[in-house]
């Protein structure tokens, strides 16, 4: 019976691996088969053959990099394809076109279109194999872009690379946030393990642009890249960021990229770590422009449209009274670049809603907001499938100064609520954590992200 709703379309996407999660355990290597995507897309007549595809993945900051990206490919006048994830409020904001989510017909219709070479290779599966609910988003979005005729698609990778179910694509560009330890249990416990794993996604012949590395995952990066034979610009080394600065609420900077200085540049996300992801895409621009000079209206209207972005998530102004700010911060570095770049408007009581779990570098986020904080909210999200440490209580009361108020929250509901008895009300609310805590802040706000 046709799925007749995206609630259905989105329950057979996952069904396969809720079908075998509970018996899953062990590194990727072991419970991953990228293979069965490469074989649902070909089943389906190879619908990415008929766009280019760009890659993105890193630690963090990547699906930055892949709106970024996006965005400026858009501005050069192309029609182009974003895929992410997870969602924030809607499960159709991971497959976009031009920025606009998939429409609800189509991702059913299409759902619908896909279920069937999928049920095949479903039931071919020992039971404990599955068919991911990656490589079913990607097949879907495949099929969506062909119909749509996109030029580009920019796919925003899964966890690690190597098994990760983008790595079927054909691409001749793939882009790097920063590589962290992340994953342990599935990915390796060191740097360079996921190193590794994540620069699989970088193809031969093709191009590899990252942010600023780590010096042993830089390594293994670039080792990589020698044997690939295709090239690997590093922000930093081969493309220049000039003076980012956080001035009026705005990012502002320019890159000197391996072909065209880009200058006055005016990002309207105003953290100073997107100057690294900025910097990526515009190197991005620069290989997908056969390295050749844009022309200055071009480079005029980049910078136009850079000062009208808003990427949900990401240094998000939620509200003035009290100053409210969201950023998916989940690693010492992030959030210490959001406190830098709101220097001077951290005004007290200054109470934080965090939510990082476990695998994250949750210690790094606390010791970072200890300074400034005068409240403490830790918070679980609605995503059952998080682990956050329980022990994250404690280790604040032990770094945060006395008479600071620490306190533990379900969700995110919950924590507002908590706030809310204050005696006296928060003149600045920081909300950082993982990308479930940040879906949770936009549904109790309210946003709408049909459109980008």
């Amino acid at each position: 019976m046709p799925f007749e709703t995206p609630a259905q379309a989105e329950d057979f996407i996952f069904s396969s691996y809720m079908s075998v999660e509970s018996r899953l355990s062990g590194p990727d290597a072991q419970t991953r088969t990228p293979a069965l995507t490469r074989r649902l897309l070909d089943n389906l007549d190879a619908p990415d053959h008929s766009f280019t595809s760009i890659l993105v993945t890193g630690s963090k900051g990547k699906g930055s990099i892949a709106f970024l990206t996006a965005k400026l490919l858009q501005a050069l006048g192309y029609r182009v394809g974003l895929v992410t994830s997870p969602h924030m409020v809607n499960f159709r904001e991971r497959i976009r076109l031009d920025g606009q989510a998939i429409p609800p017909a189509d991702l059913v219709r299409l759902v619908n279109r896909v279920e069937g070479p999928a049920r095949e290779i479903i039931a071919s599966l020992s039971e404990d194999r599955y068919l991911s609910p990656t490589g079913l988003i990607i097949a879907v979005a495949s099929l969506y872009f062909a119909e749509q005729e996109v030029d580009f698609a920019v796919i925003e990778a899964g966890r690690g690379g190597r098994y990760d179910d983008s790595v079927v694509l054909d691409n001749p560009l793939a882009l790097f946030g920063p590589v962290l330890v992340e994953h342990p249990d599935k990915l390796g416990e060191t740097v360079e393990d996921i190193a590794a794993s994540k620069v699989a996604l970088l193809k031969k012949g093709g191009v590899g642009i990252s942010v600023p590395q780590a010096p042993e995952a830089q390594a293994i990066m670039e080792s990589w890249s020698f044997q690939v034979g295709g090239g690997f610009v590093l922000a930093g080394r081969d493309i220049q960021i000039n003076e980012p600065r956080i001035e009026d609420g705005v990012l502002r900077l320019a890159v000197q990229g391996r072909f065209n200085l880009f200058e006055d540049l005016r990002l309207s996300i105003p953290v100073l770590y997107e100057a690294e992801n900025l910097a990526v895409a515009l190197g991005a621009i620069e290989v997908i422009r056969d390295e050749q000079e844009l022309q200055p209206y071009q480079k005029l209207h980049l910078q136009d449209v850079l000062t009208r972005l808003s990427w949900p998530g990401r240094m998000q102004i939620l509200s003035q009274e009290p100053f409210a700010v969201l950023d998916g911060a989940v690693a010492r570095q992030s959030a210490r670049s959001v406190l830098e770049s709101l220097s001077g408007r951290l005004e007290k009581p200054l109470a934080a809603i965090v939510g990082v779990p476990a695998d994250k570098d949750w210690q790094g986020v606390l010791q970072e907001l200890a300074p400034y904080c005068d409240h403490l909210v830790l918070s679980g999200v609605t995503n059952p499938r998080l682990k956050f440490p329980a022990e994250a209580a404690a280790y604040a009361r032990s770094i945060f100064p006395a008479g600071a108020i620490i306190e533990e929250a379900p969700d995110m509901a919950a924590a507002r609520a908590l706030l809310d008895q204050r005696a006296s009300p928060v003149k600045t609310l920081l909300i950082f954590g993982t990308q479930s805590l940040v879906a949770d802040t936009l549904r109790y706000f309210e946003f709408d992200l049909e459109q980008i």
